[in-house]
């Protein structure tokens, strides 16, 4: 359920993703795994926030997403302003409590997952059956 607040004059909205996701990024030099923290609209804008899962960095981008391709396209923030005032006010909703709560639930998913053996479940797939993707860690 999405949150909607008014906060220094401009109109926000929290919590659109459903979900989590873990999502490399390129950063042309190298590349950043990155646990997704939230897709949210400043003044009919949207952006989704990201952070590394080795360094803790946040990572603010355009977020646009393609439902006939099943892809999301993140551009990057250029205006050094606009991204200054973004990620004041994503602060204001996400501080460092939470963050820390989020990469915590997300290191406890991982953890989880990655200690279950294929044998350790049992499970028939029928043709109706819809697969998801299995790198989610949607509960």
């Amino acid at each position: 359920m999405t949150e909607k607040i008014e906060l220094h004059g401009h109109e926000l909205e929290f919590l659109k993703n459903n979900g989590k996701a873990v999502i490399e990024i390129d950063l042309g030099d190298r590349t950043d795994e990155c646990y997704l923290i939230d897709i949210f609209t400043v003044d009919e804008t949207d952006y989704v926030a990201l952070i590394s899962s080795e360094t803790n960095e946040i990572y603010i981008f355009y977020y646009e997403d393609s439902f006939e391709n099943d892809e999301i396209d993140l551009k990057v923030v250029e205006d050094e302003e606009e991204l200054e005032e973004v990620f004041h006010l994503f602060t204001h909703y996400w501080d460092d409590d939470a963050l820390d709560n989020l990469v915590e639930d997300y290191n406890s998913d991982i953890e989880n997952f990655d200690g279950f053996e294929e044998d350790d479940f049992e499970y028939e797939v029928e043709e109706d059956d819809v697969i998801e993707d299995s790198d989610s860690l949607d509960e």
